[in-house]
């Protein structure tokens, strides 16, 4: 029913006369992030480390979902239990998962339940820009921003267009979209569906099932984003929802993710830009061998104020927040619970350029309603050393919030039932909290960024982290507690080189991230890894490759081998309308494992053609 009416909206409005290049949406500037203080700012002037992901680059990577495009950014490892559509953990400067906030057009998102965000049902057909913030930002955003920020842009499409891929595991991924815009209003609505019959999750090395079947996962989304002027006032509704269903060894899972943002931008009080806003998180998971159900909802209010002042840049923001999730399994003793809290936050920010220095600070409040209070800082220094070098100095506190989840879930058991033979395969047992803590961290960064040329850039960052009350899960109920400690140290380079038609991208990433008390390596966070990415256009036609190093990667009992893995690829543009495109994954059919008992695709191969009005 929602995609029809959408539909309808989305047709009725499709009279709008077209014009190039409307909109004066912030993110349409490559030069531009609004990620890292929460208001538009030029990358010279941001002090963190950014990296802008366009719908350029991506098309270029010809990537079949958004771990194409993160797996070769510096600083972040990837976990996934299989193949397509499976679960996904994002770790980034060898933090935890659950210590990167994850936004979708400004707006936090992300499971209220279990503090998780589905990486796995993010379709990459309807992103338009991918804004990478690494280190602290927690004085910023609150909760969970320890390792860095990754916040997806979704579509805003100017015309007409068409996309199909096809290629190995019988993969289908069909993309159609559209856009028109005139003077005050523009409108943007893309579908998207993805079709895998995948191949097996599990290996024999899986300590709780394993069938070598195919693991397939259908996908279907809609975005919508909508915005007009109103006098000196623009209003912005923006909405994406993906359905995805996901197979597995004993059964499989239904997903519905659905985010809903309203805003209202424009200029009061002298001259200070305000944007109010509202929106919604709404997600399901259900799961048809452990017969459960899960419901999560969260209700975002975010009103911002930032001006500038000769050299200053002023922020202040306000927010709430309102969580709901509830569970339901009738196979367990405790067959439901349902559970919310509130969050309320006032925050600052301020930034100054004065000569060759930049100087910024923050500081945020947050209450909760379970947890209390909570204040997190952050300061920073950099020095342009001449116009094209600028070195930078920084630390900040931050804090992780259990989630409802770890906090209240009921001490309930129980046994996953094949559904194709019935018997028992394994038990699972959980039991929450209440008296859990946040987990709360200190972070220190220096970096060093520098253009050789207009072609030439790189930089160096490194880090320390010290993150106290960890939540450690012990038991035979797996009960969650504050025991452990963590210290993360890291370094991570970059460099990149575009002239004539040639693009180069070289990282690279240095780490320690241990459990002080142990000394044991934190898990499926390699030590050592190297990406490098280049593309050459001809013309028409373009060639380009990408390579993945990882060293050994730590994990349950075990010590994964390392691994390297290289994809090729290649486009023609045929005329202005249409363009084809072939790629080569992982070409030297690589075996390798990032978590154990659990495979990773071999060579495989993709063909794509579009069409574009």
């Amino acid at each position: 029913m929602q995609t029809k009416t959408l539909l309808i909206i989305a047709l009725s409005l499709y009279g709008l006369k077209n014009t190039s290049q409307a909109t004066d949406d912030v993110y349409e500037n490559e030069k531009v992030t609004v990620t890292a203080s929460r208001y538009q700012q030029n990358l010279d002037d941001v002090i963190p480390s950014v990296t802008i992901i366009n719908r350029t680059d991506i098309l270029n990577l010809q990537a079949n979902n958004i771990l194409d495009v993160l797996s070769l950014q510096q600083g972040i490892d990837i976990a996934r239990n299989g193949g397509t559509g499976a679960t996904t953990s994002v770790f980034m400067r060898g933090a935890n998962s659950n210590h990167v906030l994850v936004l979708i057009d400004g707006m936090r998102v992300g499971s209220s339940f279990s503090g998780s965000f589905a990486w796995e049902h993010v379709p990459v057909s309807q992103i338009e820009k991918i804004e990478i913030v690494r280190g602290t930002r927690v004085s910023y955003y609150g909760s969970d921003a320890i390792g860095g920020v990754i916040n997806i842009i979704t579509r805003n499409q100017e015309k007409l267009y068409a996309r199909y891929t096809g290629g190995s595991y019988d993969s289908h991924n069909f993309d159609l979209g559209f856009g028109n815009s005139n003077e005050k209003s523009q409108i943007s609505v893309v579908f998207g569906s993805q079709k895998t019959d995948g191949f097996s999750a599990t290996n024999d090395n899986n300590l709780f099932s394993f069938d070598p079947d195919n693991d397939g996962y259908e996908n279907q989304s809609l975005s919508f984003n909508y915005s007009t002027d109103l006098n000196n006032q623009t209003l912005k509704l923006k909405m994406l929802q993906s359905n995805g269903d996901s197979d597995f060894d004993i059964g499989n899972s239904d997903s519905t993710e659905r985010i809903t943002r309203l805003s209202l931008n424009g200029i009061y009080f002298s001259d200070w830009n305000s944007e109010l806003a509202i929106g919604n998180n709404y997600n399901e998971l259900k799961t048809q061998a452990q017969s459960s159900i899960f419901h999560s909802n969260r209700l975002n209010f975010d009103w911002l104020l930032n001006k500038q002042v000769n050299n200053n840049f002023i922020g202040f923001g306000l927010t709430y927040r309102r969580e709901n999730a509830d569970f339901n399994n009738p196979n367990a003793p405790v067959v439901s619970f349902a559970e919310n809290r509130d969050n309320f936050a006032l925050f600052t920010n301020w930034q100054n350029n004065y000569k060759s220095n930049i100087f910024s600070l923050s500081g945020r409040f947050d209450n909760n309603s379970v947890y209390g209070n909570n204040i997190s800082a952050d300061a920073s220094w950099a020095n342009r050393l001449s116009k094209k070098n600028l070195l930078n100095f920084s630390v900040g506190t931050a804090f992780h919030a259990p989630s409802i989840n770890e906090l209240f879930s009921p001490n309930f058991q129980g046994m996953v039932i094949s559904p194709i033979t019935g018997e028992s395969l394994f038990a699972f047992a959980f039991e929450g909290n209440p008296n859990l803590k946040p987990e709360e961290s200190i972070n220190y960064e220096a970096g060093f960024k520098s253009s050789f040329s207009n072609t030439q850039q790189y930089n160096i960052n490194i880090f320390y982290y010290k993150i106290d009350n960890m939540i450690d899960f012990q038991g035979p109920t797996f009960k969650p507690v504050n025991i452990n400690e963590a210290a993360i140290k890291g370094l991570e380079a970059t460099y990149s080189y575009q002239n004539s038609g040639l693009s180069v991208s070289i990282n690279a990433t240095l780490q320690k991230a241990k459990n002080s008390f142990t000394g044991d390596a934190l898990l499926r966070r390699p030590d050592q890894k190297a990406n490098m990415s280049f593309d050459k256009s001809y013309n028409r036609f373009s060639i380009g490759s990408s390579i993945r190093y990882a060293s050994k990667n730590p994990d349950f009992g075990i010590l994964l081998d390392g691994y390297t893995v290289v994809d090729l690829r290649a486009a023609y543009t045929i005329n202005k309308h249409w363009k084809i495109g072939f790629k080569l994954e992982n070409i030297g059919d690589k075996e390798y494992q990032i978590i154990n008992g659990y495979n990773t695709p071999k060579r495989a191969g993709y063909f794509s053609i579009e069409w574009n009005q």
